[in-house]
C-alpha cells in the first residue's frame, strides 16, 4: 500500500466511533486516578475524599480538582526521592529518561519517565508524525542541540520509529545547518516556528532560496503557538506542508495536524481533554467557545497527571474532520492565560500581532511588541525591522498600514518604532516576542 493511500498510524484507535472513545477515556479516567491516589504522595493527599467510584459520567470528571504547575515545584521542591519528591508514582530504580520544562515561566520541574512510559509519549508522536505525511522514505534533519527539553527527543525517536532517517543538527551554527540540509538533501524539518523562519533569513543571506534550492517537503512545528498566519508563511517561504503540533513536557505531545491542516487532532483515547471557561475557570465551554484547555495524559504512570491546567486558550471545533479521524480537534488561537493583558478596557493577546505581522507584512523581518506605563495610561509599542531591500522612502506608509491593521484587529492603537536590520534579537528556540516592562 502507498504511503499517501494509508492515513492512519493507528487505524482502529484513529476511527473509533465517538462514543466508544469517550467510554475508553472515561474508564482510564478511573484508573489513572486510582493509581495516582495510591501511588502519588502528592495525588494522595490532594485527592482526598475523591474516590474513583464517584467519577460515573464525563460530566462528573469537573468534581476532581485541576492540577497547576505552581502545585507540581511546590511537591518537589526539598522532597525525596531527590529530584521528583512526592509527584513520582514508580521506584526511583525503573527511571530510564530525564527531562524538564523550559524554566521560563519559573523554576523548572522535573519530569522522568520509565522505559515503558517513555515508549508510550513515542507511539504517540508516531501517530502525529503519521498525520502529518512523515513516512519511511523521508530524511528528517533537526535543527537543535535537544538537551533536556522533551519535543524533539520524542520526535527524533517517533520518525526513527516510523522508519525515517533521522539526522540531528546539534552542534552546528544555522549557517552550517542550512548546508547540511543541501548536502544531505533532506526532506524534512522539525523546528520551532520561529527558527524556521530564521533559516530563511539566513539562507537568503548565503544566496540559498529555501522553495527553490533546498528539499523540503514537510515541516512539523514544536515549541510555541503558531497562528496561522505564521503556517502559511513559512509554507511559502519554504514550498513545504507545515504542520502544527501541541505538547510540553508535562503531559508530553498530545495533539497534532492532519493533512487537511484545519486544526488539531487530540490523540485520543490516550488523553482526555477538557475545555473550561475564562473566567472562573471551572465551568465547561462547548465546542466553538474559547476557553482554557485542561489535559490528563491517561496511560502515563510514571508522574501522574490529572486534570492539568495547559493554561492554552483555544477552541473545540464544531466539524468533522473530512480526514475520517474521530478525535475531536482544537485551534490554538489565543495564546496563554500568563500572557492576556487589559489594556485600555480590551484583553489583548500577542498572538494577535503575530497574527496580523506575519499574514499581512512579508516586508517585516523580525518584530517585538513593548507594554509601558506612562503616568497613568499603559502604552503598546511595537518595534518592527525591515527586509534590507526596503528603502526608507516606504517606511512611512508601511508604518501607517500596520498601524490600521493591528487597530482593526485589536482595538488597541500602537506605537511604531523602527529598527534598523539586524537590531531585534534572533530565536533559535521558544521566541521571546513580547516585553512586559509594567512588571519591572
Amino acid at each position: 500500500m502507498k504511503p499517501e493511500e494509508n492515513k492512519y498510524w493507528n487505524p482502529i484507535m484513529e476511527t473509533l466511533p465517538r462514543e466508544r472513545l469517550l467510554d475508553i477515556e472515561l474508564k482510564r479516567f478511573r484508573e489513572a486516578l486510582r493509581w495516582a491516589k495510591e501511588s502519588s504522595p502528592f495525588y494522595k493527599q490532594k485527592l482526598h475524599g475523591i474516590e474513583p467510584e464517584d467519577i460515573r459520567t464525563m460530566e462528573d470528571i469537573s468534581k476532581v480538582p485541576m492540577t497547576e504547575k505552581d502545585e507540581l515545584r511546590a511537591a518537589q521542591e526539598g522532597k525525596e526521592p531527590y529530584l521528583y519528591g512526592d509527584l513520582l508514582a514508580v521506584p526511583s530504580e525503573r527511571l530510564s529518561v530525564y527531562h524538564q520544562t523550559s524554566g521560563t515561566t519559573g523554576k523548572p520541574v522535573f519530569f522522568p519517565d520509565t522505559y515503558e512510559s517513555w515508549q508510550l509519549c513515542v507511539e504517540i508522536w508516531c501517530a502525529i508524525l503519521y498525520a502529518a505525511g512523515f513516512r519511511s522514505t523521508d530524511r528528517v534533519f533537526l535543527p537543535f542541540v535537544y538537551n533536556v527539553y522533551i519535543a524533539f527527543w520524542q520526535g527524533h525517536y517517533a520518525a526513527e520509529k516510523l522508519g525515517c532517517e533521522v539526522v540531528p543538527g546539534g552542534g552546528l551554527e544555522t549557517k552550517a545547518r542550512i548546508q547540511k540540509i543541501r548536502d544531505v538533501r533532506a526532506t524534512a524539518l522539525m523546528n520551532t516556528p520561529t527558527y524556521g523562519l530564521h533559516m530563511v533569513e539566513v539562507a537568503k543571506e548565503m544566496g540559498i532560496d529555501p522553495k527553490k534550492d533546498l528539499h523540503i517537503k514537510k515541516m512539523i512545528c514544536a515549541g510555541e503557538p503558531m497562528p496561522e498566519s505564521t503556517r502559511l508563511r513559512l509554507e511559502e517561504e519554504w514550498g513545504a506542508d507545515v504542520y502544527d503540533h501541541i505538547g510540553g513536557t508535562e503531559p508530553g505531545g498530545w495533539a497534532g495536524m492532519c493533512f487537511q491542516k484545519q486544526g488539531m487532532h487530540v490523540i485520543e483515547p490516550y488523553y482526555l481533554h477538557e475545555m473550561v471557561d475564562l473566567e472562573t475557570m471551572s465551568k465547561p465551554v462547548p465546542p466553538g467557545v474559547r476557553g482554557v484547555a485542561v489535559i490528563t495524559p491517561l496511560c502515563r504512570r510514571c508522574i501522574p497527571l490529572i486534570r492539568f491546567n495547559l493554561k492554552d486558550v483555544m477552541t473545540v471545533r464544531k466539524d468533522s474532520c473530512a480526514c475520517g479521524r474521530t478525535s475531536i480537534r482544537v485551534d490554538q488561537i489565543g495564546g496563554r492565560v500568563d500572557d492576556l493583558r487589559k489594556i485600555r478596557g480590551v484583553f489583548f493577546s500577542p498572538s494577535v500581532v503575530e497574527e496580523v505581522i506575519r499574514g499581512q507584512f512579508p516586508e517585516v523581518v523580525e518584530f517585538e511588541t513593548v507594554l509601558t506605563q506612562e503616568e497613568v495610561m499603559p502604552v503598546l509599542t511595537l518595534r518592527v525591522e525591515f527586509d534590507p531591500s526596503i528603502g526608507e522612502s516606504q517606511y512611512k506608509e508601511l508604518r501607517s498600514r500596520i498601524k490600521e491593521k493591528l487597530k482593526i484587529r485589536s482595538n488597541l492603537t500602537f506605537d511604531i518604532e523602527i529598527i534598523k536590520p539586524g537590531g531585534l534579537p534572533r530565536y533559535t528556540l521558544k521566541s521571546s516576542r513580547f516585553k512586559d516592562l509594567t512588571k519591572q
